[in-house]
């Protein structure tokens, strides 16, 4: 008796602390680019579904104590079924210690889900900030409450005042990591200690998290040139897209289609094939053989994010974004 009541109380208690707000002042600043991604669950009276978010963000101003918030681009998924954003709405609230957001998202069938959020922060690390998220997800009318832990992450900004040696002058970077086509995967353990350290020295991190790209967020001003360099063993191809975000599981036979967003059928997100990513036609490299590099200027504003079609895992996000002063935030390309 007395193990099944202490085994419920340390369980709170570590949720309990687990959530624990913060009252440090929030990494969300204006007019800047963020990843938020993290996972949770999804629960009703029947039933507890995993779920997963991965939101491209951008701010704009700030009014008195709010900050001006657009997601970009991004999914919700509910066990297996992703849904694709289609119109959310997000404010930082109290100079971020809290995010709302609300509105639609779809399935690659037009099928909607309705998603309501409350984030409080929790806490700030030099690497970003930790956000815990409560609220609902209605999908069939069902109606699910939602639970989920987060990093809010900037993208990064690639500094050019330090040259290696596939990099000339004042050009941007980006390498392939050795070891992605096969997830990082070593023959052995003295292989894996080489390409850790490799990746270490690259990334400047010694994470467990996989690193195909280094860096794997980046921002830029539109017009700038990235050179993508392949440090791997095998050819790479990079694309652009929807879908198939950072966080997406890879699991089973994946469909990769190459229908341009301007073809879709009206209302959809990508094509209704049940696609894990689409190409939207604006970055598509060719084959890039090992040791080789290939630059693009990547001129319109808004999220890029780049797969290997071939291995879908590795996945980058480059966010375009025009520095300005501007009070009005909108998404690219909109009314």
């Amino acid at each position: 008796m007395s193990i099944t009541v202490v085994i419920p109380l340390v369980i709170i208690g570590i949720v309990t602390l687990g959530l624990t707000f913060s009252d440090a002042n929030a990494e969300l600043d204006t007019n800047n680019a963020f990843i938020l991604e993290g996972s949770g669950f999804a629960v009703t009276e029947e039933s507890i579904k995993t779920s997963e978010i991965d939101f491209a963000i951008s701010t704009g101003t700030q009014k008195g104590s709010t900050i001006r918030m657009l997601i970009e681009d991004g999914f919700v998924t509910l066990n297996d079924n992703e849904f694709l954003l289609f119109d959310l709405e997000a404010s930082g609230l109290r100079e971020g210690r809290y995010i709302r957001i609300s509105g639609i998202a779809e399935d690659s069938f037009g099928e909607e889900a309705s998603i309501r959020l409350f984030g409080r922060l929790v806490e700030n690390s030099a690497q970003g900030s930790i956000y815990g998220f409560t609220g609902s997800l209605t999908h069939d009318d069902i109606k699910y409450k939602v639970i989920y832990t987060t990093s809010l992450t900037g993208l990064t900004n690639i500094s050019t005042t330090t040259e290696t040696e596939t990099q000339k002058e004042g050009e941007l970077v980006v390498h392939i990591q050795r070891g992605s086509s096969n997830q990082g995967l070593a023959s052995d353990y003295i292989e894996a200690g080489e390409i850790r350290q490799e990746n270490i020295k690259a990334t400047g991190s010694s994470g467990l998290r996989a690193n195909y790209f280094s860096p794997d967020k980046v921002s830029i001003e539109p017009g700038t040139s990235i050179t993508f360099f392949n440090g791997d063993v095998v050819a790479h191809r990079l694309v652009s897209g929807t879908g198939l975000g950072s966080n997406s599981r890879i699991q089973g036979e994946m469909i990769i289609c190459e229908t341009p967003a301007e073809k879709l059928p009206k209302g959809f997100s990508h094509v209704p094939t049940n696609c894990a990513f689409t190409f939207d036609g604006r970055i598509d490299s060719g084959t890039i053989e090992p040791g080789e590099s290939w630059t693009d200027s990547f001129d319109d504003a808004g999220f890029y994010r780049i797969i290997d079609p071939d291995y879908p895992w590795m996945s980058i996000v480059v966010y375009s974004f025009p520095v300005t002063d501007s009070e009005v935030i909108r998404r690219v390309g909109a009314n």
